[in-house]
């Protein structure tokens, strides 16, 4: 459970929303491990569960494209039309802090702050054609099902410089998932000798984070900055599994993924104007420029690609989708207030920018800019309990995308993915602190 996925949204498929509002560089909650290990502070030891769940729906309307196949005949429209998902999600975390003395506080988490599932609906107009592949839809060249996450256990600390200043460290190891189920018929859209494509692979990583933090005197202002490195700082990751193909027969092969994930720079201020009000902003860069290709290799064979998607003669490429990411930006602002001590009711409004450019753009993690509304409470339930939760939603304006995944030579060369994306997102988050 505690390595369950979460859901893709924007900015990629990064969906760190670990305790909703409060999960930002100055929080004062556990989860500060992650956004920023210098914030941890305390004087009790806190055990704090969290859990997200969520209802994501996303359409991709495609049209015919001058690169598609014919379509024979029982199989016409087969790669035309609309391919619909609706997808429940859920990703508990569970995080910890420890002081040990007045300058040193401990913390540990495991948390899951990349990727999540997908799915998409089948096709029943063509549950009845002499040929299988239709019925997977529009999406099947590019996503029929799988689930891409990467889960995290994280150690750290936060050491006192002065009254006013902290630094923090943290050390995470990371597991990284990745099962993919798609169509295949060399490289086009053909229904003609289409079959099935199944990756699975898997791996660990290690990763850095550090923080700065700054907490007035006078309590009424909080600084904090960081600073997450990408998994095994440089060089990307390599997961290692099979490859499993149905095309004109079944085969298998010990192959390795190659990709890699952004490093992330945070950045947040938390003022107080007066005791029962707090006002919050954060921003986070993320670079998914990191995010350049996940490129299917022979196993322990290195990822060798021409600048046309080509490989050189005798390499060991089995697959290469070009992904060519972008950096995004999240920036997000929100505030508290207290009716009495032991309420509190929060808000806040996040946007977040799309890192995928429309040229890559396709079914297996569309991506979208977004703005997010969230309305939340926390209860203190007495001195050793707390509650909270919120609810929120993310406003996404469609994408028609014109993508050139169709010009690239073999093995990089995939099915045309232009058409009409759209999306709509709601979850919950809910959490409890227990201190001792």
């Amino acid at each position: 459970m505690l390595v369950g996925a979460g859901p893709a949204a924007a900015s990629g498929f990064s969906v760190a929303r670990f305790s909703g509002e409060h999960g930002h560089p100055t929080t004062d909650n556990p989860t500060a491990l992650y956004f920023n290990p210098a914030a941890l502070r305390g004087k009790r030891v806190e055990l704090f569960v969290d859990g997200l769940a969520g209802l994501r729906r996303v359409t991709y309307t495609r049209s015919s494209q001058p690169t598609d196949a014919p379509d024979p005949e029982g199989a016409r429209g087969a790669n035309v039309g609309r391919a619909e998902l609706s997808n429940w999600l859920a990703s508990p975390s569970l995080w910890l802090v420890v002081p040990v003395s007045e300058r040193l506080v401990l913390g540990a988490g495991v948390f899951t702050p990349f990727g999540g599932p997908i799915s998409w609906d089948t096709r029943s107009a063509f549950s009845s054609s002499p040929y299988p592949g239709p019925v997977d839809g529009v999406s099947r060249f590019h996503a029929i099902e799988g689930l891409s996450i990467t889960s995290y256990g994280s150690l750290g600390g936060s050491y006192a410089l002065s009254r006013t200043w902290r630094v923090g460290l943290s050390l995470s190891g990371m597991y990284t998932t990745v099962e993919d189920v798609r169509a295949w018929s060399g490289g086009r859209n053909g229904v003609l000798g289409e079959g099935r494509s199944l990756l699975d692979v898997s791996g660990f990583a290690w990763g850095l984070g550090a923080g700065v933090f700054y907490e007035c005197e006078c309590r009424g202002l909080r600084l904090g900055i960081s600073y997450q490195s990408r998994p095994n700082v440089a060089g990307g990751m390599k997961l290692g599994g099979r490859l499993s193909n149905d095309i004109g027969g079944p085969s298998s092969a010990d192959v390795q993924l190659h990709e890699d994930l952004p490093d992330i720079l945070r950045a947040g201020v938390a003022y107080e104007p007066q005791p029962d009000l707090e006002l919050r902003a954060s921003v986070a860069w993320e670079r998914w420029s990191a995010f350049d290709q996940q490129c299917v290799t022979q196993g322990g064979r290195a990822c060798t690609i021409n600048g046309d998607g080509g490989q050189p003669e005798g390499g060991g490429v089995l697959q290469n989708v070009p992904r060519k990411f972008r950096d995004a930006v999240e920036a997000r602002a929100g505030a508290s207030v207290w009716p009495s001590s032991s309420v509190e009711f929060f808000s806040g409004m996040g946007v977040m920018s799309q890192a995928v450019p429309d040229e890559t753009l396709d079914a297996s993690l569309p991506d979208f800019f977004g703005v997010t509304f969230t309305l939340g409470s926390r209860l203190k339930l007495s001195d050793a309990l707390s509650v909270g939760g919120s609810l929120s939603h993310i406003v996404s304006p469609s994408r028609t995308a014109t993508s050139n995944l169709q010009t690239r030579a073999l093995p990089s060369k995939l099915p045309d993915a232009s058409g009409h994306y759209s999306q709509s997102m709601s979850y919950a988050n809910l959490n409890v602190s227990v201190r001792f």
